[in-house]
């Protein structure tokens, strides 16, 4: 685990904070089936048929509902078509070529070919961009109702009368149909089937569940054919540009992205070449006047929209403006003190300032700030207060977690920059703060081991899990390679994600850029060399392209199991992090929020040997580390039965027939005896690390074992009610004892069994229920700030609690906060329309006056 400075902690609080608010799902994010379109033969094109392709039986009102992607918005084609018994139609079409702005979905019913269109503007369906489509079949009043984004946008009649069985097809409807050829270019997943507002089926497709074409309410299965997933797109790279800049070898004019308006700039001496990363297109602009360029970077500075070309040596500055398209020579100085290869190039929004950090040149390595003088027109070195960095160059750079700061990791040097005493790889990490100029070094535990022969810039952060993604270069076979890999600030890990999209072909000069498209939320890796620049793009987020994961043999009716082996996200309890500093370091600076929880001592939950549920499941070691991500879907699964029948007031372990007909209902004996016994030694292998968390087999029964100071937060919450009913009553109780147990927020948060489901309903309510007693103690009416924070924590376990809600705005209403107020009621609204699909019925005002 990575240990940050005090100077940080303020930040890391609130970075964790927000992440563990999200609470999303990576394997959801990813989920998906693409559908084969554009300009492929027939044979080849997506059919699903949903319950294998037979009849579902739908005797009232009932709706299906799925989210929909657009890989390319440019191919007609029907999405889902919904015949009846009688072999009357729905047809959900997709219809790009109406209007040159807009795209249609239209639904038509069969009888009076009555016609819904909802209107689609073609610049916002861009890749990777999830939308809700439902469409409501109401029997009461024999029409059709369609919602986007869960807004209704269009009603029309639909003589609906004895139709009660329904046949549904995504994609081809008939692969021998000669007629049916058209398929759009649609990504499908979470399709829904409800009947009177009462989920009957549910398809996630989601590949990294077991079996993922099969309804997970009713078993019931899909017929797939020509399927590919949408995960594969956050495996495997793409080339999507490739692009001439000279006839003969050149150092390279440079490249800039403008991520405003997602685009890259192509510096080609005579012209500019712009390549838009959303529709793929270019466009070339022939300059006024030729670029000075040589053996230059370019970067774009975008509310000036100047392009600034500079030398990777100090000095040769030159700026185009796009509006005027000519370039401007500001000086042709280049300075005798060494050359700045691989150095950090980067304009500060604080003040749009042009900078360069680090390099390499005349057998030396620097760790210099310059920032150029346009005035002046030359390079001034910036005294920094602080600069714990030794000299550097090739390592990655990029934006930190505030503005004005920059995350530094690794690099070749040595503590000199002397080449004749050799240099080394670095595996560190510095935090280079524009706003108090300094450079201070970050400290961890360690990282894996590297073989990098140099970095890339611009390193990408993910604050919301605090991973970093970076591009390296390493030579295998004595040429380089370009890799992306992933590196978890929390845990101090890194791992290759994607395939190998790269591989040098001679012994050329080349460069390579990392860069995120927040519009189609993609990566692009951008490699330049001597003639040509090459663009890739991968979906994000990235994952393993050695993971072994779920294949769908389209030709074939059994589903295969989900292997996974690199776990694609981790979370790390905001909690944790907290004790775990504060442990380290007395001295520490908290934010004011964290102040409060201090005074009115909401700690934070043990992490070291402990079993975490309240939040999700996380398991830590005698080290701190958290290893649940270790434990397979199915280990967690037998992990968290075995656990919960062991510490829960009326069971003290599980059979093994008990434990079988559970986990694999319908195995055989042999079979369920070799999974069992297989499943049992990877728990307890993996639990090893866990001094105290055994896992036994005592008088025919399993049980989960917790002494030698280990903890259970589950276990420690039952103790505090049946202390609390012995004091008659949990008010009497310690208010900030539950709180620092069940602090995680909801039980198990994000898992979902059969048999866990009704536990999970009952423990969450009773904790809603015993922090709730509390709201009516003297010292709230007194104390605003723990007011509002016990609100927050009934919300933690239920979004829509409407005692915690209200009490909350009346609170910050009492404490002159109307707008944060006003928010808070529009986010919860939003909220409750969400999970509910319905308004909530009181106004602003009907809550202050209840």
């Amino acid at each position: 685990m990575l240990i940050f400075t005090k100077y940080y902690i303020l930040l890391i609080w609130i970075t964790l904070t927000f992440f563990i608010s999200v609470a999303y799902s990576q394997s959801d994010e990813i989920a998906g089936i693409k559908f084969n379109s554009q300009k492929i033969e027939l044979s080849k094109n997506t059919s699903l048929l949903l319950n294998e392709g037979y009849k579902i039986e739908l005797t009232n009102s009932f709706s299906i509902s799925f989210d929909i992607s657009f890989w390319d918005y440019v191919r007609f084609g029907p999405i889902l078509r919904i015949a009846d018994e009688y072999g009357n139609e729905i047809r959900i079409i997709y219809n790009q070529f109406k209007n040159k702005d807009t795209s249609f979905i239209q639904i038509m019913e069969p009888y009076h070919k009555n016609l819904i269109e909802v209107k689609l503007a073609k610049k916002y369906l861009t890749r990777n961009t999830w939308f809700n489509f439902k469409l409501y079949v109401d029997r009461k009043n024999r029409s059709l109702l369609a919602y986007w984004n869960y807004e209704l946008v269009g009603k029309a009649d639909y003589l609906i009368n004895d139709q009660y069985r329904f046949f549904f097809a995504f994609g081809l409807k008939k692969m021998d149909d000669p007629n049916d050829f058209d398929v759009p270019p649609i990504s499908i997943r979470n399709i829904i089937i409800s009947e009177q507002d009462i989920i009957k089926h549910q398809w996630e497709l989601n590949p990294f569940k077991e079996n993922p074409l099969t309804d997970k309410i009713s078993n019931s299965k899909i017929k797939a054919t020509n399927i590919s997933w949408v995960y594969q797109d956050h495996q495997k790279w793409k080339r999507v540009g490739n692009y001439k800049i000279s006839d003969r070898p050149i150092p390279g004019y440079g490249v800039a992205f403008d991520s405003l308006n997602s685009r890259f700039f192509i510096d080609r001496k005579n012209d500019l070449l712009i390549f838009y990363l959303n529709s793929g297109k270019d466009s070339v602009i022939k300059y006024r006047t030729q670029s000075p360029s040589g053996w230059n970077d370019l970067l774009y500075e975008e509310s000036k929209q100047l392009l600034y070309s500079f030398m990777n040596a100090l000095g040769n500055v030159s700026v185009y403006d796009l509006k005027l398209n000519t370039w401007t020579t500001v000086d042709t100085l280049i300075l005798n003190d060494g050359k700045y290869f691989g150095s950090a190039k980067f304009i500060c929004p604080k003040d749009k300032g042009l900078y360069l950090l680090g390099g390499y040149g005349y057998y030396k390595a620097k760790n210099d700030l310059f920032k150029y003088n346009f005035v002046k027109k030359e390079w001034e070195k910036i005294e920094l207060k602080k600069n714990d960095m030794t000299p550097r160059a090739w390592f990655t750079f990029g934006k930190g977690f505030n503005e004005g700061e920059y995350i530094i990791y690794g690099g070749v040097g040595n503590e000199s920059g002397n080449q004749e005493q050799g240099f080394k790889t670095y595996n560190d990490f510095y935090l280079l703060n524009m706003n108090d100029l300094t450079i201070k070094k970050i400290n961890y535990y360690s990282l894996n081991k590297t073989n990098y022969s140099s970095l890339a810039n611009y390193h990408q952060l993910d604050q919301n899990d605090s991973t970093i993604f970076f591009l390296s270069k390493v030579i295998e076979e004595k040429k380089p390679n370009i890799y992306l890999n992933k590196l978890n600030l929390s845990r101090g890990t890194i791992s290759k994600v994607g395939d190998n999209f790269w591989k040098a072909n001679s012994d050329k000069w080349y460069y390579n850029y990392l860069y995120y498209n927040k519009t189609t939320k993609e990566f692009f890796a951008l490699v330049f060399d001597s003639t040509n620049v090459e663009l890739f793009s991968i979906n994000y987020p990235p994952i393993s392209g050695t993971a072994q994961v779920y294949t769908e043999n389209t030709n074939s009716e059994k589903n295969n199991s989900l292997h996974i082996l690199i776990p694609i996200f981790v979370l790390i309890s905001s909690g944790a992090v907290f004790v775990y500093l504060k442990k380290r370091n007395s001295k520490v600076g908290l934010a004011k929020s964290d102040k409060k929880d201090q005074n009115y001592n909401f700690d934070r939950r043990h992490i070291k040997n402990s079993v975490n549920l309240f939040g999700g499941l996380r398991i830590y070691d005698k080290d701190e580390n958290e290893i649940s991500q270790t434990l397979s879907p199915k280990l967690k699964e037998i992990f968290l039965l075995i656990l919960l029948r062991s510490i829960n007031n009326h069971h003290s372990g599980i059979t093994s027939e008990e434990l079988s007909s559970i986990i694999w209902p319908e195995a055989s004996l042999e079979s369920v005896k070799s999974n069992r016994g297989v499943a049992i030694n990877k728990i307890r292998k993996i639990l090893s690390s866990v001094d105290g968390v055994d896992m036994e087999f005592l008088d025919k029964v399993w049980f989960v074992k917790m002494n030698n100071g280990s903890s259970c937060d589950y276990a420690d919450y039952l103790k505090f009610c049946n202390s609390a009913k012995t004091k008659n009553g949990s008010a009497n109780g310690s208010l900030a004892l539950l709180l620092k147990i069940v602090n995680g927020g909801e039980f198990l948060k994000g898992i979902s069994y059969e048999w866990l489901d009704p536990i999970k309903f009952a423990v969450n309510n009773e904790v809603i229920k015993c922090i709730k007693n509390y709201f009516e103690i003297e010292e709230l009416k007194t104390d605003p700030e723990k007011t509002l924070r016990l609100c927050d924590m009934v919300l933690s376990f239920d979004a829509v609690d409407q005692d915690a809600i209200k009490l909350k705005i009346k609170t910050l209403l009492n404490q002159g906060k109307l707008h944060i107020a006003k928010s808070t009621y529009s986010l919860f609204v939003a909220e409750y329309k969400r999970l509910y699909d319905e308004q909530y019925p009181l106004t602003f005002q009907e809550i202050i006056s209840s």
